[in-house]
């Protein structure tokens, strides 16, 4: 999986689920960009979600960020996420359980790859959220009308 997400280019993956790659397992990884090495979370369950949600605090559209997957490359779209949350898991060495929190861009990635052991894709939640999801296009971004 770390091989796989290292070597994704458009777009560069940020994060990847084992049901994404056809593995059975609850279990994701995360890109740490500062020092390029992936942090593997185990079991991962979120035990609380603050409700304050990433639009309350990014109130101008201009600094939020799109979502994409590289399940469904050249498709992007803003989703309203919980600003922070608190999750448990199992470490890789040691499968010891922590629970620790994440906040902002970081706990977007984790709610996403959650999402995905879930059977739950960024584009469900647009829809559910009444939001727009923009195609990739070589003149830019297209809403597309479903």
């Amino acid at each position: 999986m770390e091989t796989i997400l290292k070597k994704t280019t458009n777009p560069k993956g940020v994060g990847l689920a084992a049901t994404q790659v056809g593995l059975d397992k609850r279990l994701f990884i995360l890109l740490d960009e500062k020092n390029k090495k992936t942090k593997v979370f185990i079991n991962p369950q979120i035990v609380s979600a603050n409700k304050k949600m990433l639009s309350s605090v990014y109130k101008k559209k201009k600094d939020r960020w799109l979502e994409g997957c590289l399940s469904i490359p050249r498709l992007w779209g803003f989703v309203d996420r919980h600003y922070s949350i608190t999750l448990k898991y199992q470490e890789e060495s040691t499968l010891k359980t922590v629970t620790k929190d994440f906040s902002a861009v970081e706990a977007a990635y984790i709610q996403h790859e959650i999402d995905h052991l879930d059977g739950i894709l960024f584009t469900n939640r647009i829809r559910q959220q009444n939001g727009l999801i923009l195609r990739e296009t070589e003149d830019g971004l297209t809403p597309i009308i479903l």
